[in-house]
């Protein structure tokens, strides 16, 4: 944690939507990390500890479905929010089976990934 900060690691090749993710989560007061690739997630999560971790689906290499099973067992209590524009209820349930906790689909309505997060993360503390 930074600065007192919960800190939020952000998994998204889109650069555009990356810079858009965190200027959202930091208005909130969450410190952002982002990186956009998997094997570069990887590389963080080793190095540092995360509140919460937002990955997208479809990246190029390792894909976000790629990338759950790896976060789980290098930070087992940290809380995943998965995120894609090709969603359907099949990968919806592979990515909840490989360890996220909560799966939106793009457009993102911004409101209600606010509220996903507060409620991810106070989660995280209470436990």
């Amino acid at each position: 944690m930074k600065d007192g900060k919960k800190q939020i690691l952000i998994v998204e090749d889109d650069e555009q939507m990356r810079a858009l993710l965190q200027d959202m989560i930091e208005e909130e007061g969450y410190q952002t990390d982002s990186v956009n690739n998997g094997s570069e997630a990887f590389r963080k999560l080793v190095r540092e500890s995360f509140d919460l971790v937002i990955t997208d689906i479809r990246m190029p290499g390792l894909t976000g479905l790629d990338i759950l099973p790896g976060i789980k067992k290098l930070q087992p209590d940290v809380p995943i929010i998965v995120i894609t524009a090709f969603g359907s209820e099949e990968i919806r349930l592979r990515a909840l089976a490989r360890g996220a906790n909560s799966y939106l689909e793009k457009p993102i309505h911004f409101h209600k990934l606010k509220t996903l997060i507060h409620e991810v993360v106070s989660s995280k503390e209470q436990k």
